[in-house]
């Protein structure tokens, strides 16, 4: 046998020339199909909105907004509101969306397939973190804006839809965040009221135990003990001043007693008249020397007692004077111890000194006070009396005004005493109080700061969100792509056409030329004869090149068609060139 020979180019171009139907069928089939599909599959359009988030207006040193969190969990919050089933459903039914599809699919696939078809993209930028120190650490990724986008069939209503959408998200969050702010206010303002009503209730409590543990409270003992020392200075005054009137008074009443009420009288004879109390001292001093010298029965010793009885009656004494005692007991002692000098204790005489002297120790030491004179007519001793009578008045008075201090002195001793059983009850009682009172100031501040932050929020100077972007009409659908379909088509069909010539070749095992007979039969081939056309051959091959030049003329002209209709205008396209062409000339 021959060798085999190798297999060039010219022999592949033989193979296709020789099954080009095995080619051309298989091809032509699947680019047909490919045209199909990407001339009737139906476009789809796609609008977007571009929403930013704008930061708060207001340094949030000077208001702090009270509509907490990240950006990221708002949109999630605000879509998961805008497309719920109910909001979608209303706003399918607004623009009649999918009506194709109502008696196809059920109510959640209708609103389902609208989820799949809406389409929401964040847009992150790195910003320095600062909230660490002056100087950026570290760089966070935030979210500064976000886009919303619809796709469908019909471009004006993806339009109409996306800008809906998009309406939607500015309105609900301008919604939530005053409904956020509301709320925080509404909840303070409630919080209030319990306070208010607390601290009415704990005020109610202090006053009606200030008013029963008055003077016991701890802010009035240092009061107390003010009010106890000044009442002892007072006390210590008013007793000095007690003592210095009675020193005063004895001094009067010693003045009184050498002063004479009425003035000397003048007898006939010329001689003066004795009054009662000098007679009685002259009697007295008379007594004594006759009891020295008689006995207690003689007749000058009895006249002598009833004169001195009488004229002590006359004067108001009940007994003797005091020195006039003191001198009689003086003698009678003396003279008991001379007789005791010579007798003994059995004498009569020392025994009668004995009971005299004992009768006189026994006798009143203190004379009863002399009974003021009825009508005096001595000035001076009108004067004493009255200075005297003045004296005990103060006396009186100072008593009086003592009595009292020390009754109020006993009464702040005993709330100082008192004040430590209550301290702790009234300072518990007070703490809550204050507490209670503290954090009313405190809700009230921060009642302040939610208005604020609420008038800030229905002013729109807090974080917001701005439509920088709105939907556009779409000019050109988003899908299919059909070049890529028809690109595809043409990959796909060539491939199949090859491999359909080739699985062809590997199946048939005639000659075809005279280079194979001699390979297969190892013998030389002296000749060969040649196809003869005819006339009716030439005809016929005319007509397919004919119709091959109308075939490729008509998938010309149709993909012209599908650029124009289905991925860009020829006219448009015709200015670019010129543009293009107008710019590198």
């Amino acid at each position: 046998m021959m060798p085999s020979e190798e297999v060039g180019i010219g022999q592949f171009i033989t193979i296709l020339k020789i099954r080009k139907k095995s080619f051309i069928i298989p091809a032509l089939s699947v680019l047909v199909v490919a045209i199909l599909v990407a001339g009737l599959l139906p476009s789809i359009y796609e609008s977007s909105s571009t929403i930013l988030i704008e930061e708060q207006q207001i340094p949030q040193d000077f208001v702090r907004s009270t509509v907490t969190g990240f950006a990221d969990q708002r949109i999630q919050s605000l879509t998961q509101q805008i497309l719920s089933r109910v909001k979608l459903w209303e706003i399918i039914n607004q623009f009649n969306l999918y009506s194709d599809l109502r008696e196809k699919l059920t109510r959640e696939e209708i609103t389902e397939k609208m989820r799949d078809d809406i389409k929401l993209n964040t847009i992150s930028a790195e910003i320095a973190d600062k909230t660490g120190g002056r100087r950026p650490t570290q760089t966070t990724a935030v979210t500064i804006a976000f886009s919303i986008a619809y796709r469908g069939k019909n471009p004006d209503m993806v339009q109409r839809v996306a800008g809906t959408l998009a309406s939607l998200y500015l309105e609900q969050n301008l919604k939530t965040r005053e409904a956020q702010a509301q709320s925080t206010t509404q909840f303070l303002e409630a919080e209030l009221k319990q306070l208010q009503e607390r601290i009415k209730g704990l005020g109610e409590k202090v006053t009606a135990f200030k008013g029963q543990y008055e003077g016991l409270l701890p802010e009035q003992q240092e009061f107390n003990r003010q009010q106890a020392a000044r009442l002892e200075m007072d006390i210590k005054q008013l007793d000095a001043s007690t003592r210095s009137a009675e020193d005063r008074r004895i001094y009067i009443e010693g003045q009184l007693a050498t002063v004479k009420p009425d003035t000397p009288l003048i007898g006939a004879t010329g001689e003066r008249v004795m009054a009662p109390a000098d007679r009685l001292k002259t009697l007295e001093v008379a007594m004594a020397d006759l009891q020295s010298k008689f006995s207690e029965d003689h007749p000058e010793v009895k006249k002598a007692h009833r004169e001195i009885a009488e004229l002590r009656k006359m004067v108001g004494q009940t007994g003797g004077s005091a020195a006039i005692r003191r001198q009689k007991l003086t003698q009678l002692k003396a003279a008991l111890a001379a007789k005791q000098g010579k007798y003994s204790d059995q004498h009569p005489e020392v025994k009668q000194l004995k009971n005299e002297i004992a009768r006189l120790e026994q006798t009143p030491k203190t004379a009863s006070p002399p009974r003021p004179v009825a009508e005096p007519e001595n000035p001076a001793y009108i004067s004493l009396t009255t200075q005297i009578k003045g004296a005990e008045s103060d006396i009186v008075s100072l008593r009086t005004q003592q009595a009292g201090l020390k009754d109020k002195l006993q009464m702040y001793r005993q709330r100082l005493e008192d004040a430590p059983k209550v301290e702790q009850e009234y300072l518990a009682l007070m703490r809550d109080y204050q507490n209670a009172s503290a954090k009313h100031q405190e809700v009230m501040n921060k009642i302040l700061e939610a208005r604020i932050s609420e008038g800030m929020e229905e002013g729109q100077k807090g974080e917001k969100f701005t439509l920088i972007d709105p939907a556009s009409f779409p000019e050109k659908p988003v899908s299919p792509k059909r070049w890529l379909i028809l690109l595809a088509g043409v990959i796909l069909s060539l491939g199949l056409g090859l491999g359909t010539v080739a699985l062809s070749e590997h199946l048939d095992h005639s000659v075809k030329n005279s280079n194979e007979l001699a390979r297969l039969t190892g013998l030389p081939v002296l000749g060969s004869i040649i196809r003869i056309q005819t006339g009716e051959d030439i005809i016929q091959a005319r007509r397919k090149q004919q119709l091959i030049w109308a075939v490729t003329g008509c998938a010309l002209l149709m993909g012209l068609a599908l650029f124009h209709f289905f991925y860009m205008d020829l006219w448009v396209l015709t200015a670019r060139l010129l543009r293009l062409a107008d710019k590198y000339t």
